[in-house]
C-alpha cells in the first residue's frame, strides 16, 4: 500500500519538523510525506523529499484546513492509505508498519496506536493513558484506508466548540458511519507536548517561546461536549458533516 503522511505546519521550529520527517522517512515502507504549511511556508522543508504544499493564508484551525488539503491531494493522485504527524511529534520506529499490516487484513478502515509523551525538549515523560486508539485518538496516531477517504474533508467542518479535538470527531464520523476502527494498541507516535502544566520547573531552552499557556488536550472533552447537547443540535452537525 502507498501511504501519505501529512503533516500541517506554521510556526514549529525546522528542527521539530526535520525530525518528524526523518521519522517519516526512516519507516521502511513506501510512504510519502506531505508537508502542508499554513501560510507560512519555509524553504529549508521545501528542499526536503516530499510534498510541500501552501497555503495562501493562515486558518487558525489546529491544522485541520492543511490536513484536509493534503489528505484530498494525496486520495487525487492515487495513494491507498493517508496517515498524519503532527508538526511537534515523530513516529517511532514500526509505526506505519502496524498501522498497514492492520488495514492490508482488513481488520480496520481507520487503524490506529497510542502514543508515548515527551517535554517540549524532546525528552520523553512516559505512555499517555489519555488516548487508547479506540475510544480516544490523537492526530498523529491516525491512518484512514481508501474505503474511509469519505471522512478526509470532515477536518474542515469540526463544530467550532471542538476544533481543537478534530480526531475525535473524525472518529465520531466513522462511528456514526459504521465503519470499522482498529489499533495496534502499541505506543508508537512520540507527542511533544507543549503545554506549560507538562514542562514544570525545565530549564529556560531555546523552545519556550512555543509553550502554550492552555491545559493540555484532553481527548474525552470532545465526547463530553457532545452528549451535553440537545438532539437537534446533534442532528444539525451530523448532517453538516455527511454523517447521516
Amino acid at each position: 500500500m502507498r501511504v501519505a503522511v501529512v503533516t500541517p505546519y506554521f510556526d514549529e521550529p525546522v528542527e521539530w519538523l526535520r525530525r518528524g520527517h526523518e521519522s517519516v522517512l526512516g519507516q521502511g515502507v513506501d510512504a510519502t510525506h506531505f508537508l502542508v504549511a499554513d501560510g507560512r511556508p519555509d524553504a529549508t522543508v521545501a528542499s526536503w523529499d516530499c510534498q510541500h504544499i501552501v497555503l495562501c493564508r493562515n486558518h487558525a484551525d489546529w491544522g485541520n484546513t492543511p490536513r484536509m488539503a493534503g489528505g484530498l491531494s494525496a486520495a487525487s493522485q492515487g495513494f491507498d492509505a493517508v496517515a498524519y504527524l503532527d508538526a511537534d511529534d515523530w513516529f517511532l520506529d514500526g509505526h506505519l508498519a502496524s498501522l498497514l499490516a492492520l488495514a492490508e487484513r482488513g481488520e480496520g478502515e481507520l487503524c490506529t496506536s497510542r502514543r508515548l509523551l515527551h517535554r517540549i525538549d524532546g525528552t520523553a515523560i512516559g505512555p499517555c493513558t489519555r488516548v487508547d486508539g479506540t475510544t480516544t485518538v490523537d492526530g498523529s496516531g491516525m491512518l484512514l484506508t481508501r474505503t474511509a477517504f469519505a471522512v478526509l474533508g470532515v477536518w474542515c467542518l469540526v463544530p467550532p466548540d471542538v476544533v481543537r479535538d478534530a480526531p475525535q470527531t473524525v472518529l465520531g464520523y466513522l462511528q456514526l458511519r459504521r465503519r470499522s476502527i482498529a489499533t495496534t494498541g502499541r505506543a508508537t507516535v512520540a507527542s511533544r507536548q507543549r503545554s506549560r502544566q507538562m514542562n514544570p520547573q525545565m530549564p529556560p531552552s531555546r523552545w519556550d517561546g512555543h509553550l502554550r499557556d492552555e491545559p493540555p488536550r484532553d481527548p474525552a472533552a470532545a465526547r463530553r461536549w457532545w452528549h451535553t447537547l440537545t438532539i437537534a443540535d446533534r442532528t444539525a452537525y451530523i448532517r453538516r458533516m455527511g454523517a447521516d
